[in-house]
This record gives structure tokens, sequence and C-alpha cells, in this order.
């Protein structure tokens, strides 16, 4: 196997008063500090005024790069560092701009 395929879904708040769009995103995805994949986002996301919403993520990533986070996890309670650096493309009305992506968390894999 080259590849093992990983999907999720990414939970995110909108504090702000007005409803926006998510044109599209280009982030990397880390895995304890490793690069996992090189994710593109190109599908258009309604983003509701005060409000959560949900964006997609499906990354192909190396086996090896699992199996070596594995260890990690164990002495982590299953818990693994997850980084993610990029941008999105957001849109309101006729204006679009540009939101920098600086995201880390551990998470815990089930």
């Amino acid at each position: 196997m080259d590849s093992a395929l990983l999907h999720a879904q990414l939970a995110f708040y909108n504090p702000n008063t007005f409803v926006m769009e998510l044109k599209r995103g280009e982030v990397n995805v880390f895995l304890d500090n490793r690069l996992a994949n090189h994710y593109v986002m190109d599908s258009a996301i309604n983003i509701p005024k005060k409000d959560t919403f949900f964006v997609p993520l499906n990354l192909r990533i190396s086996p090896k790069l699992i199996l070596s986070s594995a260890l990690s996890m164990l002495m982590n309670n299953n818990k693994i560092k997850v980084r993610m650096e990029g941008s999105i493309r957001v849109k309101r009305g006729a204006v679009s701009f540009t939101v920098p992506i600086n995201y880390e968390v551990m998470e815990t894999i089930r």
C-alpha cells in the first residue's frame, strides 16, 4: 500500500455578523512536525454568520508516516500534534481577500 486516505471534517466558527464564502484553500498538513501532505480545496463553501461551518479534508498520507507517528501517539495517550499552515481565499459580496492559516492542536486519535 503506497498511501492511506484520511477523511476529516474541520469545524470552524464565524464570529462575524455577515455571511461569507470560502472560495479556495491551500494548506500544508503536518503530523508531529513532519509534512503529511499539501492540500488544495477548490470548491466553494458557504460560511454562515455567527455559526459553525465545516470544511471536508481528504488527505493521502504515507503509511510510513503513520507508523512512525504511532510510537509518539502511544507515549502521548493517543494524541498527535496536527499543524496546518497556508492560506484561504474568502469572499464577502464582491470583495475577495486572503486569510493566512496557522493552526496547531494536539488531536486525540480514536
